[in-house]
């Protein structure tokens, strides 16, 4: 069921506070927010339904704050989910993070998590030539 103007208005409002939350501080939230920025036009119940989902996770984890350290440089970890969201950590927090949808549509998902590595991939390249 679509929401009315009031209630659209207020998610797209808490969708971009969210955006760029997840930039800053909280990487975590990255492939929820993707999702969500995607349904600001025309948002329905199970939209806000998640949008309160993300915002219950937010409550409950304020005290994860943004850890950024290499204690191991010789230990690259890539961690690779199905929606094309990618994290390298350097033995400590994560150090890059990004998350984009995926262009193709697959029919399992161990499909989608190789169309994910698939598109991680030249960046992964990258940082071990670097």
């Amino acid at each position: 069921m679509k929401l009315s103007e009031k209630d659209a208005q207020f998610f797209h409002h808490y969708v971009a506070k969210l955006l760029f939350l997840c930039k800053r501080a909280r990487p975590d939230i990255q492939t929820a927010i993707a999702f969500l920025s995607s349904r600001v036009q025309n948002p329905d119940t199970d939209d806000y339904k998640k949008l309160t989902k993300t915002m219950r996770y937010l409550r409950g984890t304020s005290g994860l704050g943004l850890t950024l350290k290499a204690d191991n440089l010789a230990r690259k970890s890539w961690w690779v989910r199905s929606h094309t969201g990618v994290v390298l950590t350097l033995g400590g927090g994560a150090v890059y993070g990004s998350t984009t949808k995926q262009k193709l549509n697959t029919r399992s998902s161990t499909e989608a998590e190789l169309v994910g590595v698939n598109g991680a991939l030249p960046q992964v390249l990258w940082t071990r030539q670097f």
